[in-house]
């Protein structure tokens, strides 16, 4: 039966909340907080294991967002505090982001200390370390967040008008980041990157034309920069990519289906795609049929909404998408992650639950289908 696969983020028990809330409010420490966190990332392999999701992660546990704490694991990278925060549909994000202040590298990133803590807390419950993934923004998604995300940008801080020059040392940084995770036991990395999704919005591509920007030739650029931070990585080592239109308080930020990226996706060295195809925001699945080798893990089922589709409805859908990949080929999710920041997106707890409980049922029935 097909292995079931998730982007990684869980909404946070309350536990978990009041502890960090605590924690900023200084009533415990840096220990105490973590040990509240190694105890609900505990109960969530435990949980993610009995229902039936075969690759796993720590939900996110000690992060606020998916992305910024990343990037403030890097030399030269400064959190800064904005005015207001990324527009989504609705409402903006909080207002923190990243900025240059020197020349970026990579000296110990923190989040592989927790990874590192992830494997003993599954060791500890007996969970093969093989199935842990690490969910990271890719290297390209920097310069977007930079220059694009917000409203057109140039400003390089240190770096001038060098590009080039960033660009190389994000890659270099990223190289460190991929050896070293490995060391530690990592297998499975998964990128995750919103600007390709944005590239698919026809209003947001033609709102950069008027500083002229091409969001085709960026496109590009960025598939070229991942490709070449993916050089000799080991070939034990899982990649995937999820292409991601925004998932913020059940808000999105960009709509538009595949068509205008895909073909420069089909040339990413990765393993597997995440795509997703819950609403008719994504388009259909003719695009697929650019895809060369690589797992499609489609995402079927909104994290946005309590709703789900029938089983009926996910069968039919199913079906549809193996005109275009081979089954092998072919894997079902959620269209993104339950909590991309610490504020979760506003569906019931139990949810999260329901919705992977009726994955499951899909792929059972599609096993019984000889799919």
């Amino acid at each position: 039966m097909r292995k079931l696969d998730q982007v990684g983020s869980f909404l946070r028990p309350e536990k978990l909340k009041k502890a960090r809330a605590d924690f900023a409010n200084a009533l415990i420490n840096k220990e105490e907080l973590r040990q509240i966190e190694d105890e609900c990332i505990k109960e969530l392999l435990i949980n993610c294991d009995k229902t039936g999701l075969y690759y796993l992660s720590d939900g996110d546990f000690r992060r606020y967002s998916w992305w910024n704490d990343f990037y403030w694991g890097f030399n030269g990278i400064e959190r800064v505090f904005k005015e207001g925060g990324l527009p989504f549909k609705g409402l903006n994000s909080k207002p923190e982001s990243v900025k240059i202040v020197g020349k970026i590298s990579l000296d110990e990133h923190p989040c592989l200390k927790d990874f590192a803590r992830l494997i003993e807390i599954a060791k500890e419950l007996n969970i093969d370390t093989n199935r842990l993934k690490l969910t990271v923004p890719s290297p390209s998604l920097l310069l977007f967040m930079l220059f694009y995300r917000a409203g057109f940008s140039d400003d390089m801080g240190v770096y001038g008008n060098d590009r080039e020059g960033l660009k190389q040392d994000i890659i270099k940084a990223y190289k460190k980041f991929y050896k070293d995770f490995y060391a530690i036991g990592g297998r499975y990395l998964h990128l995750d990157d919103t600007s390709f999704g944005s590239f698919c919005d026809s209003d947001f591509s033609n709102n950069l034309k008027q500083f002229g920007v091409d969001t085709d030739k960026v496109c590009v650029e960025f598939v070229d920069m991942i490709n070449e931070s993916l050089v000799d990585i080991p070939s034990d080592l899982t990649i995937a990519l999820h292409v991601c239109r925004g998932n913020f308080r059940s808000r999105f930020f960009a709509s538009g289906g595949y068509s205008r990226v895909i073909k420069e996706l089909a040339r990413l060295n990765v393993d597997k795609f995440f795509l997703e195809f819950d609403s008719d925001r994504a388009g259909d699945f003719t695009p697929l049929e650019h895809i060369k080798n690589q797992i499609v893990v489609i995402g079927l089922l909104s994290t946005k909404f309590d709703e789900s589709p029938s089983l009926d409805e996910l069968l039919a859908r199913a079906m549809e998408a193996k005109k275009y990949l081979k089954p092998e080929q072919i894997e079902f999710s959620t269209q993104c992650g339950f909590s991309s920041s610490e504020e979760g997106n506003e569906i019931k707890f139990e949810t999260q639950w329901e919705k992977l409980k009726l994955l499951i049922k899909l792929n059972e029935k599609l096993q019984s289908l000889a799919y």
